[in-house]
Order: C-alpha cells, then sequence, then structure tokens
C-alpha cells in the first residue's frame, strides 16, 4: 500500500484553502466523520478546486479520472464543525498529475489525501497540454 509523504503535506504551503461543511448524516455510531464520508469531502474539494482555479473550463470535450486515491486518517473529526481542505498540486506528469489535500478541523489535521487524476480523450489517456501544464505548475505546493 502507497504510503503519503505526512511531512511534504503538513508543512507544505498549499495554493488553495477553503472550507466545506460536515452533515450529521457524515458520522458513525461513534460520532467520528466516517471515512466513506471524508471520501466524499476530499471529492468535493476536488470538484471546488478545479473549478475555482479554472481547471474545469479547460476540458474542452476531454475529461479527468481518478487513477488512485490514498487516505491517511490522522485525528477525529466530528459534525458540525466544518472542514477546511488545503488542496495543491504535487507532482506533474505526461498524461497525469497528482494532486494532494489536508484536511483540518478546528486547527487540527484529520486527515492527507493524495490523487493521481488523468486526463482522458476518447476513453484513452491524453498528454496534458502546455496550457494545463503552465497552470498546474501554478498550483504546486511549495
Amino acid at each position: 500500500m502507497a504510503r503519503l509523504n505526512r511531512a511534504r503535506l503538513m508543512e507544505g504551503v498549499f495554493p488553495h484553502r477553503f472550507e466545506i461543511g460536515t452533515r450529521f448524516g457524515d458520522t458513525d455510531v461513534q460520532g467520528h466523520i466516517n471515512n466513506v464520508a471524508m471520501a466524499a469531502i476530499f471529492q468535493e474539494g476536488r470538484v471546488c478546486f478545479s473549478r475555482a482555479v479554472g481547471l474545469m473550463k479547460m476540458l474542452q470535450g476531454r475529461s479527468i479520472v481518478v487513477a488512485s486515491m490514498t487516505i491517511d486518517y490522522v485525528g477525529e473529526m466530528h459534525h458540525p464543525d466544518p472542514i477546511e481542505l488545503s488542496v495543491g498540486v504535487l507532482d506533474i506528469g505526461r498524461t497525469s498529475y497528482r494532486l494532494a489535500q489536508v484536511a483540518r478541523q478546528n486547527g487540527q489535521v484529520g486527515a492527507l489525501a493524495e490523487f493521481v487524476l488523468v486526463a482522458r480523450d476518447g476513453g484513452a489517456p491524453t498528454p496534458l497540454d502546455d496550457a494545463w501544464r503552465e497552470k498546474l505548475e501554478a498550483l504546486r505546493i511549495r
């Protein structure tokens, strides 16, 4: 199983941050934000990030799909407090890029995630064009 570089994610300077609200239905029987709900919160974060920075407008008939997802749960999170997500690009490949997210609640890290996203055209991977690369490069975690 892939391991995340926790230090890199916890100490990185992310280019984008925003809040996602929690719902009572996100909790498990112990009152924590459920792991499945956390995956959905990270998904919402990826979509919000892509829209906020203009990546969705650059698709032009292409699609972006999740090829892999790794989530480390490092602390408890609870409803009703919102979750602050930090989002940024870790690496850029030929047809894919790796996005990272850190979820914090009340200043405490609750979960870390990395996603490999692949550009596709007509159902097959397609190279990232220069405009995408330029945009992704500006969104790197420092």
